[in-house]
């Protein structure tokens, strides 16, 4: 009895230390969530940061369509194209998650969402395109990152961080393509004060 006690007690404490050292947060969370019992739906913030997350994806995938037909530069092309391929496959894979929790993700489209950086971008063409495609680039980085920085520290659901994981990478590196393709138009963004930690 002794031995099983001695086993168990360990067998804890190995665990208990590897999941401690797997994941860093940017900001402890007060109310630690637990995954959702069978027969319980999604907690309702992981509901909330999926729908957010679904919104954020489609508005991307429509402003890099946009910037593949009307950038100037080949840079600002071949960056546009693939935040549309990135956030395009970022989007199924919301889908499926919503669909294997029989869930229903927000349609902008239906729902007449207006976002005024992709209505100025659909009046523009050339070097002016250019400039406002990277400003809005710049400037959606921060609430993106936070977004998908949530979704892989704070939920309990293995599918939603291993998606907030996989975007915040694509983001930080659409963000530095936009940086550094901004610099000579005097573009500036400001950054996260704590880099992405999964």
């Amino acid at each position: 009895m002794l031995r099983r006690t001695t086993l168990l007690l360990a067998g804890a404490a190995a665990l208990a230390g590897g999941a401690a050292g797997a994941q860093t947060r940017i900001t402890p969370d007060p109310t630690p969530r637990l995954p959702s019992q069978p027969g319980q739906g999604m907690p309702i913030e992981d509901l909330r940061v999926l729908q957010r997350a679904a919104l954020f994806s489609d508005a991307q995938a429509e402003a890099g369509q946009l910037g593949a037909e009307r950038a100037a530069s080949p840079q600002v092309r071949q960056l546009a194209e693939a935040i549309a391929a990135d956030h395009g496959r970022f989007r199924q894979g919301l889908a499926a998650v919503a669909a294997e929790r029989k869930l229903e993700l927000p349609n902008r489209a239906a729902a007449r969402i207006q976002d005024p950086s992709l209505d100025a971008l659909r009046q523009t063409s050339g070097e002016a395109f250019d400039r406002a495609f990277l400003a809005r680039q710049l400037g959606l980085y921060r609430p993106m990152a936070e977004l998908f920085q949530t979704m892989a520290s704070n939920s309990p659901d293995p599918a939603l961080q291993r998606l907030g994981i996989t975007a915040l990478s694509s983001v930080r590196t659409h963000f530095e393509t936009a940086r550094k393709l901004g610099e000579p138009m005097e573009l500036r963004a400001e950054t996260v004060e704590n880099p992405p930690q999964y």
